[in-house]
């Protein structure tokens, strides 16, 4: 499919601004990450999908980074609880309230913490939330991919270069990946944006807008912005139409990623345009209004 088609499928699941929605129907996001060293990547990505529309963020965080992240702003709500002894016990009864989990950003790699992410993540395949791993998750996958063999519900990777390599050295490549769990969709993030979506004609890539900046932040941004516009798709999905046939959920999964991969490339392009060899992580969240008008309308 070309830009075009993808933009036509996309903008009838987002949200019309005209009173109609209560609070949380546009979007209850989960992070899951955030450490001693890392409080910004949860921010990033908790910030991007609110700021794409999502109503409530919820943050689960380690201890030592919880007073640093709610400093940052008011609107996310935050959970020290990744480091409890009782941590699941304690986080299960906000996964009945979550839309879309993002695991990864800030999240470090404490092996006490990914035993808790690990044992977390058989929990929302159980309940079959839609899932995102990006960074340290990616590398706790990496470690151990026997974790999403059993996802029935849509689950995205968005590795950068390096977790792509290491994650097909592990695996053997795509088709090991395919062979794990067909369901399993991925981001390849770069100078070009590659989906992968395994036996299916929703494959893509995307290397519109975009600058040469590399700063840290990107990522977290990105995996923010699809965990909104996934919930949209998601709940919309009967309503996309498209010729050939192809699973909804799929299609789902490769509009909201094509839409956020769309949305933070042209809140760099705006950004660099502006700031330069400055420009930060921060500097593209002020221009997430003005991208996603510019892309999507209001």
């Amino acid at each position: 499919m070309d830009r075009n088609n993808f933009f036509n499928l996309l903008l009838p699941s987002i949200p019309p601004l005209d009173g109609t929605h209560h609070k949380g129907q546009a979007g209850r996001i989960g992070i899951v990450g955030g450490s001693l060293e890392y409080t910004g990547a949860p921010y990033f990505a908790g910030m991007a999908a609110l700021k794409v529309g999502a109503d409530l963020v919820h943050i689960f965080c380690s201890n030592p980074a919880a007073t640093v992240i709610k400093s940052y702003s008011p609107e996310l709500i935050v959970h020290p609880l990744l480091d409890k002894l009782d941590a699941i016990k304690e986080i299960s009864p906000w996964l009945e309230r979550l839309h879309v989990i993002v695991i990864g950003p800030g999240l470090g790699r404490d092996p006490k913490i990914f035993n808790v992410v690990s044992d977390l993540i058989k929990l929302i395949s159980e309940k079959q939330i839609p899932l995102i791993i990006d960074a340290d998750g990616l590398f706790l996958i990496t470690e151990n991919p026997e974790l999403i063999r059993n996802f029935t519900s849509p689950i995205i990777l968005t590795p950068n270069k390096i977790e792509f390599e290491r994650l097909s050295c592990k695996l053997n490549g795509l088709t090991g990946l395919q062979e794990l769990n067909k369901n399993v969709t991925l981001l390849r993030k770069g100078m070009t944006d590659e989906f992968y979506c395994f036996n299916t004609d929703l494959e893509w890539k995307n290397k519109e807008a975009g600058s040469g900046r590399r700063c840290g932040g990107q990522g977290d941004l990105l995996s923010g912005s699809i965990a909104t516009f996934l919930h949209w798709t998601i709940a919309s999905r009967e309503k996309i139409n498209l010729d050939i046939p192809v699973d909804k959920m799929l299609l789902a999964t490769s509009l909201s990623c094509f839409a956020a991969s769309s949305l933070i490339r042209t809140c760099n392009a705006k950004a660099f345009q502006v700031k330069g060899r400055s420009m930060l992580a921060t500097d593209m969240v002020e221009y997430i209004h003005e991208a996603f008008t510019e892309l999507y309308g209001q």
